[in-house]
C-alpha cells in the first residue's frame, strides 16, 4: 500500500487508521460528511462529503462498515482497480503482522483495551495502539509502537469473526446490534445466534480466550478453547473492593498470590470487571504484575466514559458514551455514588436499537432523579418511527414507572439545564451521538 483515501475520516475508528498506516509511512487522503477536529489534526488532505472525484492516484480505499458495497465512490475504486478494504479488514491486516491481543464485548471493550495499553506502557513494552476512544496517556486514538499490538475489536461488524489475534479478549455479550426481524444493515448482525457464532470465530481464531468467569453465555461460547478466566471462581478477582465517587480501590489477586493493589481513578463496579480483563490479558502477554497494579492506577480513563467536562451553576457536568441498557444502568448506578441528584440528558442512538430496545432503557434510566430524553440519533437509519416517537414512548414509560421525565429537542434541552442548574445536581448526558456537544456547550457557553 503506498496511498489509501479513506471514507469517513472523522470517525474514531477511521482516524486511528489513518494515524497507524501514517506511521507506516503511506499517505493518507479522506473524505467525511462533517469533517471535524480529528480529521484536521491528522494534517492530511480531507474532502467535505463523498464523491467518485476525491480519487486521485490512491491505490487503496478504506471503507467505514457502514458504507454499502454500491456507493458510488466504492464502486468507481473497483472501476479504477483500487484495492477496497473494509475497516475490519485493514486492523485484521494490522493484528496479523505481530503478537496481539484483541478486546470485544457489547459493553467496556474501549475502556478494558485503554487499561490493557495503560499496562504495557508502564511495563516498557512499547505497545501498538488501535482505540474506539480519545486516551491521554496516547497521541489521541491510536498509537504506533513496535511491540504487542494491542486493539478494540467492535464486534457490530460481521467482519470481526475474521480477526485473529494471540489473545482474545470478550468483556461480555449481549443482544446489541442484532437487526429486528426482517431488517438488514450493515452494521447489524442478522440474528443474537449470527452475533454468538461470529463471536466464536473470533475467540476460536486466538491462542488464548479471556473471558468472565461469571458469565453463563460466554463460558458456553469458549467451551473447549484455551481460554483463562477473570472474576469469581477464576485465575484473577479483586478483593476488599471500595467504591467511591471518583475511583475504586481493590486487591487484585491470582490464584497463586496477591499481585497488588490498584487505586482506579474512574468509578464503579463495571470499570473493577474491566481492569481484571485487563489485568489477565497482560499477563497473558507477559506483563509484571507490578506492571499491571501500577499502569491499572495510572489510567486516567477514556474520553466520553463518565467524563467530567466541567461545571454550571454549581452543579457537575459529565458525558458518557453509554448507549445500550446495561451501559446507561452501570453509568448512572456510578453517578448514584456521588451523592448528587443525578438528572440524566439521554439521547438513544440508532433506530433499529431503539425500536428493540425502548423499555429496557426505560427499566434502566428509572433510577435517576430526573431524565429529559432527546430524540433519537439516526446515525443514519431509517425505521418504523420518527425519531421524536420512540423518544416520547421512553419518556411516556418512565412517567409510567413513577419517574420524572420529558422529551425536548436538543436546543430546549440545553436551555432547560442552564436555567436549572443547581450546585446539588450531577447533569449527565448520556449516548453515542452529538449529546456530548451539549454537555461541552453548556460547561463553555456558561
Amino acid at each position: 500500500m503506498r496511498k489509501a483515501h479513506i471514507m469517513g475520516i472523522e470517525g474514531v475508528g477511521m482516524s486511528a487508521l489513518a494515524r497507524l498506516l501514517m506511521a507506516e509511512g503511506v499517505a493518507v487522503t479522506g473524505c467525511d460528511l462533517a469533517p471535524g477536529p480529528r480529521a484536521r489534526r491528522l494534517g492530511v488532505p480531507v474532502h467535505h462529503g463523498h464523491d467518485p472525484g476525491h480519487l486521485a492516484d490512491e491505490d487503496t480505499l478504506v471503507v467505514p462498515t457502514p458504507v454499502p458495497p454500491d456507493h458510488p465512490e466504492v464502486v468507481e475504486a473497483r472501476k479504477r482497480g483500487l484495492r477496497v478494504l473494509r475497516r475490519m479488514e485493514l486492523l485484521a491486516h494490522f493484528l496479523a503482522q505481530r503478537p496481539s491481543a484483541g478486546v470485544t464485548g457489547t459493553h467496556g471493550k474501549t475502556t478494558t483495551t485503554g487499561m490493557l495499553a495503560a499496562i504495557l506502557l508502564e511495563a516498557g513494552l512499547d505497545p501498538w495502539v488501535f482505540l474506539g476512544g480519545e486516551l491521554a496517556l496516547l497521541p489521541g486514538n491510536a498509537r504506533p509502537g513496535r511491540g504487542p499490538r494491542v486493539a478494540e475489536v467492535d464486534e457490530s461488524d460481521p467482519l470481526f469473526r475474521e480477526v485473529r489475534v494471540s489473545v482474545a479478549v470478550a468483556t461480555n455479550l449481549e443482544a446489541d446490534h442484532v437487526a429486528p426481524r426482517g431488517e438488514r444493515a450493515p452494521n447489524y448482525h442478522e440474528s443474537l445466534e449470527a452475533l454468538k457464532e461470529a463471536m466464536r470465530g473470533f475467540l476460536a481464531g486466538a491462542k488464548t480466550v479471556v473471558v468472565p468467569a461469571m458469565d453463563p453465555g460466554l463460558l458456553a461460547l469458549t467451551e473447549g478453547l484455551p481460554r483463562r478466566l477473570f472474576g469469581p471462581g477464576g485465575e484473577v478477582w479483586a478483593e476488599a473492593v471500595d467504591l467511591s465517587p471518583s475511583g475504586a480501590s481493590f486487591r487484585l489477586v491470582h490464584r497463586e498470590g496477591p499481585l497488588g493493589e490498584v487505586h482506579l481513578r474512574v468509578p464503579g463496579r463495571h470499570n473493577v470487571h474491566n481492569a481484571l480483563a485487563a489485568a489477565l490479558a497482560a499477563l497473558a502477554l507477559g506483563a509484571s504484575p507490578e506492571a499491571i497494579s501500577r499502569g491499572l492506577s495510572r489510567f486516567p480513563g477514556v474520553g466520553r466514559r463518565f467524563e467530567r467536562v466541567g461545571e454550571v451553576g454549581g452543579a457537575w457536568v459529565v458525558d458518557d458514551y453509554a448507549h445500550h441498557p446495561t451501559e446507561v444502568q452501570a453509568t448512572l448506578e456510578a453517578a448514584l455514588l456521588s451523592g448528587r441528584r443525578v438528572r440524566v440528558f439521554f439521547q438513544p442512538h440508532r433506530l433499529l436499537r431503539t425500536q428493540e430496545l425502548w423499555e429496557a432503557f426505560a427499566q434502566a434510566l428509572k433510577g435517576a432523579h430526573e431524565v429529559v430524553v432527546l430524540p433519537v440519533y439516526t446515525a443514519g437509519e431509517r425505521g418504523r418511527e420518527s425519531p421524536e416517537a420512540l423518544s416520547d414512548r421512553i419518556a411516556k414509560r418512565l412517567e409510567d414507572l413513577g419517574r420524572p421525565a420529558r422529551r425536548m429537542d436538543k436546543e430546549e434541552a440545553l436551555a432547560y439545564a442552564r436555567a436549572t442548574a443547581r450546585p446539588e445536581d450531577l447533569l449527565l448526558f448520556m449516548g453515542a451521538g452529538d449529546v456530548t456537544l451539549l454537555a461541552r456547550r453548556l460547561v463553555h457557553e456558561g
